[in-house]
C-alpha cells in the first residue's frame, strides 16, 4: 500500500492507494474510499530486465529427456556424467578447457600416468573441475603449479 499528499487547489488531500492493477485502483482519501479509472497508462512497475539471455541450444548438441517420476513403471536412467572437454595437443600435451585457477596438481615429473586418471583440479566458473589425463603414459613437464590463473588452451602439462 501506498500513501501519497497531494494538493488540489490549494487544499491537502492524504491518498493511500490500496489495490492497483493496471489502469484501475482502489483509493482512500481522506478516510473515504473510492474506486478509479485512471486514464493515460498502465503505470504499474515494468519487471526487471536481467541482462540474460534465454537458453538456446547449441546445434550438435544431445538432450535426454528425464522420465516422468509419475511414471513408477519406467527406470529412472542416471544422467550421463559430465566431464570437462579436455584438449590434447601433440605428443600428449594436456591445455587448459577454459579461464580458471589451478587448486591442486596431483601428478609430477616422472610419474606414471593411466588414460583417464586424475591429473589436475582446477576452478572455472566457481565450480571445481578435476582434470583427466586423455593419454597413458610419463610426466614429462608440468607447466603449472598450484595457485596460478591459467587461459583458455594453455599447456598445463606434457605426458609422452
Amino acid at each position: 500500500m501506498k500513501e501519497f499528499e497531494i494538493t488540489i487547489e490549494g487544499k491537502a488531500y492524504k491518498v493511500k492507494v490500496e489495490q492497483f492493477e493496471g489502469t484501475h485502483a482502489s483509493v482512500v482519501v481522506d478516510g473515504k474510499q473510492y474506486d478509479v479509472d485512471v486514464s493515460g497508462m498502465d503505470l504499474r512497475m515494468p519487471p526487471p530486465a536481467f541482462a540474460r539471455k534465454p537458453y538456446a541450444q547449441r546445434s550438435g548438441m544431445k538432450t535426454t529427456p528425464t522420465p516422468s517420476p509419475s511414471k513408477p513403471d519406467t527406470p529412472a536412467t542416471p544422467p550421463p556424467s559430465a566431464k570437462p572437454v579436455v584438449s590434447t595437443g601433440g605428443g600428449g600435451a594436456i591445455t587448459a578447457p577454459m579461464p580458471g585457477l589451478i587448486l591442486d596438481v596431483m601428478v609430477k615429473v616422472g610419474d606414471s600416468v593411466e588414460q583417464g586418471a586424475m591429473v589436475l583440479k582446477m576452478e572455472a566458473m566457481k565450480m571445481e573441475n578435476e582434470i583427466p589425463s586423455p593419454v597413458g603414459g610419463i610426466v614429462k613437464n608440468v607447466a603449472v603449479k598450484k595457485g596460478d590463473s591459467v587461459a583458455t588452451g594453455e599447456i598445463l602439462l606434457e605426458i609422452e
